[in-house]
């Protein structure tokens, strides 16, 4: 029974975000993960199979000529991708034909070692839509991928998911589903740097390494954004690293969730953030916008957030959090606003609004701001200094010598 309850919350948060497709029934396919196929041109790239698996052999240069994403919802690509550390560049889109937008357009396989050099993707569109360097959307593992390039984005009528590595990420549960033996994917020493520009009619989930994540682990990445997001008849979601982690999807189960471990870990998210959200609620986050049952620590933030709406809730980590555990974290960086009139503003260091049972530990903060919790600001010495951190914080040295050299 739990089981099917699970199911059945899980169907109406998906229809409810626009965050999955039409459902179809298909023969099984085989899917070849053991033999890998070589790529050495672009046109074979064009043309690779959904359930084959294929190494890169060379650098690829796609010319900004109109690329057609690999792989959609009603046949996505299954296989394994190893870019064996080669780079695909120049990857342009402009047409708004395909739903979900990136050099894969939807991918429930794996995809690791490859470099995606300054990619555009820009157009106008009146459907949902979802758009990322790597992928449109995600299921499997994505591990050392590299991407730099940009992203703007106009819709008129629908929601809008967009990051810089994907629009979103999400593991999928059914009635079937073991929860106890359930296997998030994993996000995993990704890079990405450029980018992000939404304006829409309706909800954006916007991050600078994915729009919007789903049941998926979340380690050792980074993010360095530029993200500029109006939405003129919804809400906006927009994090330095992530925009909305709906990492709750097995809440209910939170032994099982914690055991798991189903978290935002050992990231490092740098970004400017301009959000206005016009008649609506903005949440506003340097690592998450919205955080529901999405644990989190370890992380390191540096943001400058700009942000306006009905109700404005920002904040150096996370915007908005339910029910979740966040500790051993340190943000850096600045809040402020623009067209506040008649509004409500939530501010603080770490959560500006939580709900539920939100616990927050060893969580640290430097800002020319007052935020509100004095006790746990540090000044300039501090923040430089390798001996506070390992006295302070449950980092790995490797983890404080990347955060110190990026705040050098």
């Amino acid at each position: 029974m739990k089981k099917i309850l699970l199911f059945l919350f899980l169907s109406i948060v998906l229809v409810g975000c626009n965050f999955g497709g039409d459902i179809t029934t298909t023969e099984p396919i085989t899917i070849e993960t053991e033999n890998y196929l070589e790529i050495t041109t672009v046109d074979e790239l064009k043309n690779i199979e959904m359930n084959k698996s294929y190494i890169l052999m060379n650098n690829l240069n796609l010319n900004n000529q109109e690329w057609e994403p690999l792989g959609d919802f009603h046949n996505p690509f299954l296989g394994n991708f190893d870019g064996n550390g080669m780079s695909i560049s120049n990857l342009s889109i402009t047409d708004d034909d395909s739903q979900f937008n990136g050099l894969f357009g939807y991918v429930e396989g794996n995809i690791f070692d490859l470099n995606i050099i300054d990619f555009n993707i820009v157009y106008n569109t009146d459907k949902l839509t979802f758009a990322g360097g790597l992928a449109g959307t995600v299921t499997g593992d994505i591990e050392n991928v590299v991407t730099n390039g940009s992203i703007d984005v106009v819709n008129v009528k629908s929601n809008t998911f967009a990051g810089l590595l994907v629009g979103a990420s999400q593991k999928q549960v059914d009635v079937t589903t073991d929860i106890t033996n359930f296997k998030p994917n994993n996000i995993i020493g990704n890079e990405v740097t450029g980018t992000i520009s939404v304006t829409g009619e309706r909800i954006a989930f916007v991050g600078g390494l994915i729009g919007k994540v789903l049941n998926s682990i979340v380690t050792n990445n980074i993010s360095e954004v530029n993200l500029d997001v109006i939405t003129n008849n919804s809400v906006s979601y927009v994090g330095g690293l992530i925009g909305h982690n709906y990492g709750g999807v097995i809440s209910g189960y939170e032994q099982e969730r914690i055991a798991l471990n189903i978290a935002i870990s050992n990231n490092i998210a740098l970004s400017i953030i301009n959000s206005e959200a016009k008649g609506f609620n903005a949440y506003t986050g340097g690592l998450i916008g919205y955080n529901f049952f999405g644990d989190a620590y370890n992380n390191f933030t540096e943001t400058v957030i700009v942000a306006s709406g009905i109700i404005t809730a920002s904040s150096l980590l996370i915007g908005e959090d339910w029910n979740s555990n966040l500790h051993d974290m340190l943000a850096s960086g600045t809040i402020s606003y623009f067209n506040q009139v008649d509004i409500e503003l939530f501010q603080a260091p770490f959560v500006s609004r939580r709900f539920g049972s939100t616990t927050t530990a060893d969580n640290y903060y430097h800002s020319e701001q007052d935020l509100g919790e004095l006790t746990s600001k540090i000044n300039n010495t501090y923040i430089l200094n390798t001996t506070w951190y390992q006295e302070n914080l449950d980092w790995e040295q490797d983890f404080i010598n990347s955060v110190i050299d990026r705040i050098e």
